[in-house]
């Protein structure tokens, strides 16, 4: 079945004036704390969002899904981390304990924070392989399966897209987060081995030539996201690239303290992670987040206009479908 453009700008509409009401609306935070309930946000994600176990040096590790809580009063909301180490916006979306699973749980005033793209690498060949077809379009691939019916492959976009209007029909309020940070760097006179020297610094070194990667296979999943952000009118919080502005701030050797590898971090890189969500969130025109926080979410300094996009229709081209079923 194809969606209409006209159905996905009642949809857009639908939705960005639930998420900017901060009055009466039906899923705002005064509405559900006098139904006596509260929303649940969903962290949809993959090991930077949750993992657990111990890293480099018997550290533990841990997704920014975690402290996320802490950042919101228990009171006035849940933060739910579903997210799982490892998968891709396909297996994660494909898995029945994970995409599938976490729908039923979904309600009406809920927040589905989305966050996929480090595993997406692709194109899968084999229903073994975790990636997505790369890019945003309609494409598939017929991946056979031993002794059951062929999965058909979508893309990064489809995936994407399909998990927002599955939150949207049960009443839920999607968020994109473009892709986490990873500790990888680069500097023209030095090779670093994830954030790490391969050796003994040269005398030419200039820490300030420092640079980390912004976004993984040359940052294309992070505009990618950008991109089926505008085509739904949902909005999306730059992660990528405000961490990798406040990492460049901060230091190659202060943050590759913070991580195991150049995907994972400890408990206080988490953490950090975990507050820079929060400074997106409260930068979304009237964020129905502000009034869910906690004193230390109360705290957090609010992410400049730069790094969101409210995508409010109109101001980005019409798409003329949206994913159908699989």
């Amino acid at each position: 079945m194809k969606i209409s453009s006209v159905a996905v700008l009642t949809i857009g509409l639908s939705l960005m004036g639930a998420i900017h009401a901060r009055g009466a609306g039906a899923g705002s935070p005064a509405t559900r704390a006098a139904a006596g309930g509260k929303p649940t946000i969903f962290v949809c994600g993959d090991s930077t969002a949750k993992n657990s176990g111990a890293g480099r040096g018997g550290q533990q590790i841990q997704g920014w899904g975690t402290p996320l809580a802490e950042f919101f009063d228990a009171a006035k909301a849940t933060v739910n981390n579903v997210g799982h180490a490892g998968t891709s916006s396909r297996t994660y979306y494909n898995n029945a304990g994970d995409w599938p699973s976490v729908l039923t749980k979904i309600k009406a005033g809920d927040y589905v924070l989305i966050v996929f793209g480090i595993n997406d690498g692709g194109p899968p060949r084999a229903v073994t392989d975790r990636g997505s077809i790369p890019g945003i379009g309609d494409d598939t691939v017929t991946l056979p399966r031993a002794g059951g019916a062929p999965e058909i492959a979508h893309t990064y976009g489809w995936y994407m897209s399909k998990m927002a209007t599955d939150a949207i029909a049960k009443g839920a309020h999607p968020i994109y987060l473009t892709v986490t940070a990873r500790n990888i760097w680069t500097n023209p006179n030095v090779r670093y081995n994830d954030g790490t020297p391969a050796g003994p610094l040269p005398a030419n070194y200039d820490p300030k030539q420092d640079k980390i990667e912004r976004g993984t296979s040359r940052g294309q999943y992070t505009q990618w996201t950008k991109d089926v952000a505008a085509k739904l009118h949902l909005p999306v919080f730059d992660l990528t690239n405000f961490s990798c502005d406040k990492y460049e701030a901060m230091g190659r050797e202060t943050v590759n303290a913070l991580y195991s590898d150049h995907n994972h971090t400890f408990i206080p890189g988490a953490k950090i992670v975990a507050e820079s969500v929060v400074s997106g969130l409260k930068a979304f025109k009237d964020s129905p987040f502000i009034p869910l926080l906690s004193e230390e979410g109360k705290a957090v300094k609010t992410a400049d206009a730069k790094y969101v996009n409210d995508n409010l229709p109109g101001a980005a081209t019409m798409p003329t479908t949206v994913p159908a079923g699989n």
